[in-house]
């Protein structure tokens, strides 16, 4: 369009881009009136499907009751606790407290800064870098994008941000584990040795998908 500029700015790619219109279970509508399925659901946050009227109607009442305040001061709001409390009800009794945010790269974005905060409250500033895997995926915030190990993201960003390693994957189709080896002990030998070649008291965190 003539106003909107992309989030994800790509001329080449924007020649046969399509306007989405509408959504209805797994299937979603252009501007056109072709269908197709929306095998990504979304980017992978519409699990339950497109125009669940029982959602639309719980974020109408919840908009009427309380549409959004800051959580600044230590203020929160009832469906945050709710929620944070049914997670700690479904998931195992040591992952019980929980920290919202708005996106995936926020999160990875949030969990550099919670490490690198809590290595420094426990006394080891140096604690800082972040080991995660090639091509994992993080986000494009420009430090989620410093641990997106992703190379195609990164040329016209430059520098990324200091303080991030990359290690092999355990991939099944890509990744040559040594004779003998797993491919999930030969990955974890990777992260041991950039540990090691690192130095320990220089490691903040290591962050990666379960499911790659």
């Amino acid at each position: 369009t003539a106003h909107l500029i992309h989030p994800l700015h790509d001329t080449r790619a924007q020649q046969s881009a399509r306007v989405w219109v509408k959504g209805e279970g797994a299937l979603l509508t252009d501007a056109d009136g072709h269908e197709y399925i929306d095998g990504l659901a979304g980017l992978w946050n519409v699990l339950a499907g497109h125009g669940r009227r029982e959602l639309a109607e719980a974020a109408r009442a919840q908009c009427e009751t309380l549409a959004y305040m800051s959580s600044y001061a230590g203020s929160s709001n009832e469906p945050a606790i709710e929620l944070a409390e049914h997670l700690a009800a479904l998931t195992y009794r040591s992952i019980n407290r929980f920290f919202f945010t708005c996106g995936g790269a926020e999160a990875t974005d949030s969990s550099v800064k919670m490490s690198r905060a809590y290595w420094k409250l426990r006394g080891q500033p140096d604690k800082t870098k972040v080991i995660s895997r090639i091509d994992g995926y993080h986000g494009v915030t420009l430090a989620a994008m410093s641990a997106t190990g992703m190379s195609a993201y990164w040329p016209l960003f430059e520098p990324r941000v200091p303080g991030f390693l990359h290690i092999p994957s355990p991939d099944p189709y890509r990744y040559d584990a040594p004779p003998g080896v797993s491919q999930g002990i030969a990955a974890a030998n990777e992260l041991e040795q950039a540990i090691l070649r690192e130095g320990a008291d220089t490691i903040a965190m290591f962050l990666a998908e379960p499911v790659q």
